[in-house]
C-alpha cells in the first residue's frame, strides 16, 4: 500500500526532474494499475496450484527488485517500464491475501477478518502519501521507493512460518477455471461494477494530491493533507465492526459509496487544504465500508474456484483504475480539476445503486449451509 498511494503526491516532482508535462509523468500511475489489472488472473491460477502463501513471498520479493528499479530509473522511459513491472508482481500480494482470508473464514465472519487487514491497508496508506510527499520535498522522490521495497523483503522472510490454507492443489485447466467464473451470472455483475468501482477508488483519488499542488501547496504539505485517507480507513474500520454487526452488507456499501461521491463534490467545489482533506477523510470511510463489503463478496461469488474469482475482481479493479487516471490526466493537466472530481461523482452512482443492489440480493453461498446446520 505503502508503494502504491505514494505515487500521487510525487506525480508532479516526476514531472518536474524529467522536464514533462503532468499528463507523461500521470503514466506513472496508470501503468502500475494497468499491470496491476492484468496479473491477477495469474497469481491466482497459480496460487491454486501452488500455495497463497508461497505465492505471496515471491511476490514481495519481486515488488523489492522493481521498487529498487523505479528508484534508479535514470529517465522517464524507464520509470514507466518499472512502474509497470512493480504494479504486475505487486499484484501478487494483496488479492492472493484476500483469497487466503477466504480460506481461512466462513463467509459469515470474513468481512470482520477483511477489515482487520484494513488497518494495515491504512497504516500503508498513510504512509504512502506521507512519506512519498515529504521525501519528494526534502530528499528527492527517488529514495522513498527503497522504502517499501525493503519492507517487502521484511515481509517475505517474516512469512515463512505462516501456515498454507489448501490441502490439496487444483490441476484444472486454467481456462477452465477462468470459464467457471464467467458461467455465474452474479459473478459478471460484480465484475461490472468492479471496474467502475476501480475508476472512483483508485482512479480518480490519485489526482487529490496534485490538485492541491497544483494551487501551491508543496508535495509534503499535499502528502500530509491526503494522508488523511490512510487516518480515515484506520478509524472507521475500527467503527466498522460495530456497524457491521447490526446494518446489512448492502447497507454498508451504499453508505461507503455515499461518502465516496459527497467527497469527490465538495473536492470540485474548490481545492484547498480543508476541502481535499474533507475529500480524502470521506474517501478512507468509503474503502473501510463499500471497499470491504466488494472484497468479501468477491471471496464468496464463485467459492470453488475463490482463487481465479478473486483474482479476475481485481483485475476489473486495477482496469478501472487505469482507464480513470488515463482519462482524467487532461483534466488534470489543464487544472480542470472541477471537471474532473465532478465526473467522478457522477460515475460513483452506478457504483452507489448498483452495488447495493446486487449486494442485497446476493444470499452468500454458505447461506443454505447454515440454516440447515442451525
Amino acid at each position: 500500500m505503502a508503494d502504491r498511494f505514494a505515487v500521487a503526491p510525487m506525480l508532479i516532482p516526476i514531472a518536474v526532474s524529467f522536464h514533462t508535462t503532468l499528463t507523461a509523468a500521470s503514466g506513472v500511475a496508470s501503468l502500475y494499475y494497468l499491470a496491476y489489472g492484468l496479473m491477477p488472473p495469474v497469481y491466482g491460477m497459480l496460487s491454486d496450484r501452488f500455495g497463497r502463501v508461497r505465492v505471496i513471498r515471491v511476490a514481495l520479493v519481486g515488488t523489492a527488485l522493481a521498487d529498487f528499479l523505479s528508484a534508479l530509473s535514470p529517465n522517464l522511459s524507464v520509470l514507466l517500464i518499472a512502474r509497470f513491472i512493480t504494479g504486475g508482481i505487486a499484484c501478487g500480494v494483496f488479492p492472493t491475501t484476500l483469497v487466503y482470508l477466504g480460506d481461512r473464514f466462513p463467509f459469515a465472519v470474513r468481512q470482520q477478518a477483511v477489515t482487520n487487514v484494513l488497518v494495515w491497508i491504512a497504516l500503508g496508506t498513510a504512509a504512502g502519501t506521507i512519506g512519498g510527499g515529504l521525501f519528494a520535498h526534502v530528499l528527492t522522490w527517488r529514495a522513498f521507493f527503497a522504502v517499501p521495497g525493503a519492507i517487502a523483503v521484511v515481509a517475505a522472510f517474516g512469512l515463512r512460518r505462516v501456515p498454507e490454507s489448501l490441502t490439496a492443489r487444483s490441476t484444472e485447466n486454467p481456462i477452465r477455471q477462468i470459464a467457471s467464473v464467467l458461467r455465474h451470472g452474479s459473478a459478471l455483475v460484480l465484475l461490472g461494477l468492479a471496474v467502475l468501482d476501480g475508476a472512483v477508488m483508485f482512479g480518480f483519488i490519485t489526482y487529490l494530491a496534485p490538485a492541491l499542488e497544483a494551487g501551491g501547496s508543496s508535495p509534503a504539505i499535499a502528502g500530509a493533507v491526503v494522508a488523511g485517507y490512510g487516518l480515515s480507513v484506520l478509524i472507521c474500520t475500527r467503527a466498522f465492526g460495530r456497524v457491521a454487526r447490526h446494518a446489512p452488507a448492502a447497507l454498508l456499501l451504499a453508505g461507503g459509496a455515499s461518502m465516496l461521491a459527497a467527497g469527490y463534490l465538495i473536492a470540485a467545489t474548490i481545492q484547498t487544504v480543508a476541502t481535499i482533506l474533507a475529500a480524502s477523510v470521506l474517501a478512507g470511510g468509503a474503502y473501510a465500508f463499500m471497499q470491504s463489503t466488494f472484497q468479501t463478496w468477491a471471496t464468496d461469488v464463485v467459492p470453488e474456484a475463490r482463487g481465479t474469482a478473486t483474482s479476475l475482481f481485481a483485475t476489473a479493479i486495477f482496469a478501472g483504475a487505469a482507464l480513470a487516471t488515463a482519462g482524467a490526466a487532461g483534466l488534470a493537466s489543464s487544472h480542470d480539476y472541477r471537471a474532473l472530481f465532478v465526473l467522478a461523482a457522477v460515475i460513483t452512482v452506478p457504483v452507489l445503486v448498483g452495488g447495493s443492489v446486487g449486494r442485497w440480493r446476493y444470499r452468500g453461498s454458505e447461506t443454505d449451509v447454515l440454516a440447515v446446520t442451525n
